[in-house]
């Protein structure tokens, strides 16, 4: 399922990459006249989102296994949280099928209370299905400047989708975006699934 969950954010990465080329061809098509700087918002946004679903989609999968026996749970407090009626409804099943669906529907409705962003909520939803120390062993030689970028990133994002990228130092403007920043957002965020995925 993993490799699923790769290709599926593989998809909303290229998704991003198309939002930039096309405000690169709005631009030039316009000579500049029309602003094309709110598709390169929306790409550093899909970007995130990206992120956000393949870490969303790694969790539900391995908390299910580990609810249906297929992994062990790690020694350290593995833990997702349901509620006991969702216990019990799960493990009244008539059928190991049934049963699946149940966790998988609990489960993906647990997880759905959080985003898994920053980087201190990926490691924590990671070490929450057994997959501990996800900064360290994914980038051992520059993990607080990856960490640092990443929450650089969604931050610009926060302030795209909560207050519309408002420049606090200019009333009425807008933070200025480019391409290039729309691009190395993506990249970025390409860089640490695929460091990610290769501990799965």
């Amino acid at each position: 399922m993993a490799g699923a969950r790769l290709k599926q954010f593989e998809g909303n990465c290229q998704r991003a990459r198309d939002l930039v080329g096309l405000g690169q061809s709005l631009g030039s098509l316009t000579q500049g006249l029309v602003d094309s700087s709110d598709l390169f918002r929306s790409a550093l946004t899909q970007a995130v989102a990206a992120l956000d679903s393949y870490i969303h989609g790694v969790a539900l999968d391995r908390a299910v296994d580990i609810l249906m026996g297929r992994i062990a749970p790690a020694r350290s407090s593995t833990k997702v949280g349901l509620h006991f009626n969702a216990v019990r409804e799960i493990f009244d099943s008539r059928t190991l099928v049934d049963r699946e669906i149940a966790a998988r529907m609990h489960i993906a409705q647990r997880l759905a209370l959080e985003t898994f962003q920053r980087p201190d909520d990926v490691g924590n939803a990671l070490a929450m299905v057994g997959i501990n120390k996800v900064w360290t062993l994914a980038f051992p030689s520059d993990i607080e400047q990856t960490k640092k970028s990443l929450g650089l990133v969604v931050a610009r994002r926060n302030q795209i989708v909560h207050s519309c990228d408002a420049d606090p130092l200019t009333a009425g403007g807008v933070t200025p975006m480019s391409s290039q920043d729309a691009l190395d957002a993506v990249d970025l965020v390409e860089k640490i699934v695929h460091a990610i995925d290769k501990l799965l």
